[in-house]
């Protein structure tokens, strides 16, 4: 039972359903509401998810976990752009996770 409750209250989880929300439902939910394109590409793509990258990147450091976990936001938002978004929003995917290897190192964590 201890194992469990750990498990639940790490970080791990926390990151991981954090980085789901932000790369996979959030880009589905403001494409329900008929978000304008520019919005999206402005505040979502550009704005909110470098902010989030570079805090991952951070948090991962500071926390220390494994470096593997710098995959797991991009990854989800490459699927989540698959999914919803047009076909330019790909290449975001490297934009973060370069703002993440950066944020990661040079993080004092």
């Amino acid at each position: 039972m201890k194992k469990i409750n750990k498990w639940g209250l790490s970080i791990h989880w926390r990151y991981i359903l954090f980085a789901f929300l932000i790369g996979i439902v959030l880009p589905i939910i403001l494409k329900l509401c008929h978000t304008p394109s520019v919005m999206i590409v402005l505040w979502l793509l550009i704005v909110f998810n470098v902010l989030a990258s570079y805090t991952f990147g951070n948090l991962i450091k500071s926390n220390g976990l494994h470096f593997i976990f710098l995959f797991v936001f991009p990854i989800l938002y490459l699927i989540g752009a698959f999914i919803i978004l047009p076909h330019y929003s790909y290449y975001f995917t490297i934009v973060y996770l370069c703002v993440e290897l950066l944020s990661y190192n040079l993080s004092n964590g």
